[in-house]
């Protein structure tokens, strides 16, 4: 009898618990695989959303600071799913998303079999992926029980499992177009005219009304959700090729552009169309699919007609002028210095750099062995240590004319030179607007050019007397530019510029009470272009840290030199141009200078940080070159 009971269990219940083991199984690992999906590289701050359409059409390699986020034959309500979790995951990082639409969308709606099995699939995907990630239980488990057990999804779904199909979610994007011209090669052309037969006869065989309406509800709804995540929607469509164009009834054509337009307007976003956008045949490489040349042709007008757009709305632009690459960081522990709390760094040729201890003062040389191809740093000791000088000290400078280190004190209203021969300061500029900075909010950068005759320092964080200039948004920071004929004559304030730093947003009310942003370090170029240091923190375990750098853009703003106040004035703040924005967990990166100039023509740019809180110095390298350069 025991033997037959044994048997009776495992005839019955061992495939039961294999199927088990063989379903958790498959859910972690899609789980992974999609959270991997969700990485946006450093310095992405462009998302663009869509299907394969929207995949094909925009080449990275001419479009800075943009993510491609589309995925081929997605229904609308899967796009806003995936959305959804790529905005969360990557907190405020992302500034624009792009939400592309297009009539070929009702191929991929709901009212098909398949379609319903992705839904089910992707819901069931996310709401375990939530649960793990976020530990909302109760949310998700409802959610969950709503979406697939009580719809005819869950049907769907078991049938699926049932016959064996593989459970797989295709989440990743990517830019990877065939090169061959479909109309224009006899091999594809066969393919491509039956591609646009079938996607025409999809569009021309629903009514305007029927064909528009589900999208433009889920068009509203990623608008309201974009906005929430604290990035600016735009909304799209891309070009179509001439053939389909021409088979698509012109009626029904006009009604979905005129509908998406009116939604856009309704919905205050604009909105960029390229429906009827005359390409060549041989851009294409099927029905409705550009080519990798027809890529290269397109996208410079799509990244043209970004920038206009983001300019008319006061958001900051993706830099086209430079790129800049995280190349690595150097971790030294209980080394580099004798005591922690660095704050400013500043290159004095060579491999010489100076750095100033945030809590003392002292003003410490340092040798930074850098890799000459790379741009990696290699190695970093102490050299020399100075007196020193007492005081909250932050940003400190070296100027290429005198044997001087310019330093900025952050609970004064100063700019001090100290002299490397006589070892003291031998020189102050009195800055004063910064008497009414806020405690431990006061002058934080500081940096000076190759020339030695232009020197730029600003605040960390509003001016007390300017709290009142931004309501409700972000701060504004005091840039101050002084200039100088000759090392013999003294420092003049020349102008002063209103920045912007970005707003903090987390999805977390616990962090959004602690987080704080603030500019903590400038780097003027050789040609006169100056780099902006943002470093957000919050005071929560672990700690959450980004970095952000920007080139600024003085064209166009106003110059605020002699107002007492921001709080009542009208004026027009810089321009940023967004080079880089990447989290750093505990590193708290203060300190932004230029270093050496590599092989290839670029220049290092590094970057120190606070070791008061996490114990050691972090060095980020980063290579910053022109986007024309050419490599040799």
């Amino acid at each position: 009898m025991k033997k037959f009971l044994l048997r009776l269990f495992l005839f019955f219940w061992v495939p039961v618990l294999l199927a088990i083991v063989w379903t958790v199984f498959v859910v972690v690992c899609d789980c992974r695989s999609y959270r991997a999906a969700l990485e946006v590289p450093d310095g992405a701050a462009v998302v663009v959303c869509g299907d394969s359409q929207t995949k094909d059409s925009l080449d990275p390699a001419l479009f800075p600071g943009f993510f491609n986020f589309s995925t081929a034959a997605t229904t609308c309500d899967q796009d806003l799913l995936r959305l959804g979790d790529l905005l969360s995951a990557n907190k405020g990082r992302i500034k624009y998303v792009l939400l592309d639409v297009s009539p070929l969308k009702i191929g991929y709606t709901p009212d098909r079999p398949v379609s319903e099995l992705n839904a089910a699939r992707v819901h069931l995907l996310l709401h375990v992926y939530h649960l793990w990630e976020n530990r909302r239980p109760f949310g998700s488990v409802g959610e969950l029980y709503r979406d697939v057990v009580f719809t005819r999804k869950y049907n769907e779904f078991r049938k699926s499992m049932l016959r064996g199909k593989p459970w797989r979610s295709s989440m990743a994007g990517g830019f990877d177009p065939d090169k061959t011209a479909g109309f224009l090669n006899p091999k594809f052309r066969a393919k491509a005219e039956s591609d646009v037969k079938e996607k025409a006869a999809r569009v021309n065989g629903r009514e305007p009304l029927e064909m528009d309406a589900h999208l433009l509800d889920i068009l509203a709804e990623s608008v309201a959700l974009v906005r929430a995540k604290g990035a600016y929607p735009i909304v799209t469509t891309m070009p179509l090729a001439p053939p389909l164009r021409k088979a698509l009834d012109p009626a029904k054509k006009a009604a979905f552009t005129t509908a998406v337009r009116e939604t856009a307007v309704r919905l205050e976003v604009p909105y960029l169309d390229y429906l009827d956008l005359d390409l060549p045949l041989d851009c294409w490489h099927d029905g409705n699919h550009l080519n990798r040349s027809g890529a290269t042709v397109f996208t410079p007008r799509f990244v043209a007609d970004f920038r206009r757009t983001v300019k008319a709305m006061g958001g900051p632009i993706p830099d086209e002028r430079y790129k800049l690459e995280k190349v690595g960081v150097y971790k030294s522990v209980d080394g580099v210095v004798k005591s922690r709390g660095l704050s400013g760094l500043t290159y004095a040729g060579g491999g010489t750099f100076w750095t100033i201890e945030e809590k003392s003062g002292a003003l410490i040389e340092l040798k930074i062995e850098v890799d000459a191809e790379t741009g990696a740093v290699a190695n970093v000791r102490e050299d020399h240590r100075a007196t020193a000088l007492g005081g909250n000290f932050e940003g400190i400078a070296f100027d290429p004319l005198l044997p001087r280190l310019w330093v900025c004190e952050e609970e004064g209203n100063t700019i001090q030179a100290f002299d490397l021969e006589k070892g003291r300061i031998s020189d102050t500029i009195e800055v004063p607007v910064m008497r009414s900075a806020r405690y431990n909010r006061g002058l934080e950068a500081l940096s000076i050019s190759s020339s030695g005759l232009d020197m730029w320092t600003c605040n960390e964080n509003e001016l007390s007397i300017d709290r009142l200039a931004s309501p409700g948004s972000s701060e504004v920071v005091r840039l101050i530019h002084f200039t100088r004929t000759s090392a013999s004559e003294p420092w003049k304030m020349a102008d002063q510029w209103v920045y912007r730093p970005e707003q903090p947003i987390s999805l977390d009310p616990r962090r959004q009470r602690k987080l704080r942003n603030g500019v903590t370090s400038l780097c003027l170029m050789e040609n006169g272009d100056l780099l902006v240091l943002e470093r957000e923190t919050d005071k929560l375990r672990p700690a959450r840290c980004r970095t952000r750098i920007y080139r600024v853009d003085c064209e166009g703003a106003t110059d605020v030199m002699g107002r007492a106040s921001l709080a009542s004035s009208d004026y027009v703040p810089v321009r940023k141009h967004l080079l880089y924005d990447g989290l750093t967990r505990h590193a708290q990166y203060e300190g932004l200078t230029l270093g050496p100039r590599l092989a290839d023509g670029s220049r290092v740019v590094i970057l120190v940080s606070d070791a008061s809180d996490s114990g050691a110095e972090y060095f980020m390298s980063m290579k910053l070159s022109p986007r024309n350069l050419k490599q040799r």
